[in-house]
């Protein structure tokens, strides 16, 4: 008995039954003759059910071509190796695999079919999906950064110039004046939301949360936007019970309701604001709804995601570096509250809606 097991062919036969690959023996004109253990397991059919039948029996229609070719490689003592295709199971879903084709010579050498080794890469592509993703995303980042720096910095550096060569009157200075802190806002701000961004991605974000009433905040968000506001002429509805009282982070909380009002006047051209907060349980809920451009099905899903933007092209009519919403979501959620995005569609205007936990529950 041991030496039918110490036998080369017994062996062999071991390695192909024990392999974690799909082996598959095939005769010239495509009919299996072996099927191994990781074989079944990959596509779903046992030995009995697919050894005597043709290859095609896994090959999706679409690519049942690249049958003949690989064929007509073996035919010639080719090898194929690493060929990334797609095969279907038994139950007709579809894998990703790699291939490695085979001649198989008798003893006198010639070729009498062919071996197959196929295995399962579909971790490897998703894996390569994600990767590629991740780059192109950051690219695009890359490219809305620079974008967005370098308006406000050419505001600058253009009144800079005018302000050097001593020919503004006194009304333009000033107003030259006024266009520059607003640019150079614009430019503290931007830091300000990667900075955000990259403590939250390192784990070095810390809220210092006390009970705060949540009232004044808004109020003092909505002072802060009212110029935009009044330049748009967008009608706002500030509605809020009185005694709302949450445990909060005050800087954050200010900054959560100015990121969503901003983002409302940003994409209302006309129309209305209306923000909302009340007591819900042992809850405090508010509202941040807008009449404008809303946001379209598809996008709705993404719009807390770092970096997203339902367009993200340089000649799109809004800027920003699509970090606002993913920083709100980020702050509303380190505070143990949830917010969620409303929209019935492209112009049907936008509804985020804020739960945070009451301080003080009724």
């Amino acid at each position: 008995m041991k030496a039918d097991r110490d036998h080369p062919a017994a062996q062999l036969a071991a390695i192909v039954e024990s392999s974690d690959d799909a082996i598959v023996g095939k005769d010239l004109d495509g009919y299996v003759t072996s099927w191994n253990a990781a074989a079944e397991r990959m596509f779903g059919y046992t030995a009995g059910e697919i050894v005597g039948k043709h290859i095609t029996t896994i090959i999706p229609v679409d690519r049942q071509a690249e049958e003949d070719y690989v064929l007509g490689r073996i035919r010639q003592g080719l090898l194929t190796e690493h060929f990334e295709t797609v095969r279907r199971r038994k139950d007709g879903t579809l894998i990703d695999i790699s291939l490695t084709v085979s001649p198989i010579r008798s003893a006198t050498g010639e070729i009498i079919g062919a071996s197959k080794i196929a295995r399962d890469i579909t971790e490897q592509k998703t894996l390569r999906r994600a990767a590629a993703e991740a780059s192109r995303a950051k690219d695009e980042f890359l490219a809305t950064l620079s974008h967005e720096l370098r308006t406000p910095l050419n505001t600058l550096l253009g009144y800079t110039q005018m302000l050097r060569t001593g020919t503004l009157d006194a009304e333009s200075t000033r107003r030259a004046l006024d266009a520059m802190a607003r640019n150079g806002q614009a430019l503290a701000d931007l830091v300000d939301d990667v900075f955000d961004a990259s403590r939250i991605i390192t784990g070095k974000m810390q809220l210092r949360l006390r009970p705060m009433m949540i009232r004044p905040v808004l109020e003092e968000a909505v002072e802060t936007i009212r110029p935009a506001i009044l330049a748009k002429s967008i009608e706002l509805e500030l509605a809020t019970e009185e005694d709302l009282v949450v445990n909060g982070d005050p800087d954050r909380m200010r900054q959560i309701f100015w990121n969503l009002l901003s983002n409302a006047v940003k994409f209302t051209q006309a129309g209305k604001i209306a923000l909302r907060a009340w007591h819900e349980d042992v809850k405090v809920r508010i509202e941040v709804k807008d009449t404008g451009v809303g946001i379209s099905p598809e996008a709705l899903p993404r719009v807390f995601e770092r970096f997203w933007q339902a367009d993200a092209t340089h000649t799109r009519g809004h800027g920003g570096l699509g970090l606002g919403l993913a920083l709100v979501r980020y702050f509303v959620e380190l505070q143990g509250g949830r917010i969620r995005a409303h929209s019935e569609g492209i112009g049907r205007g936008a509804c985020f809606d804020i739960e945070l936990p009451a301080a003080h529950p009724r």
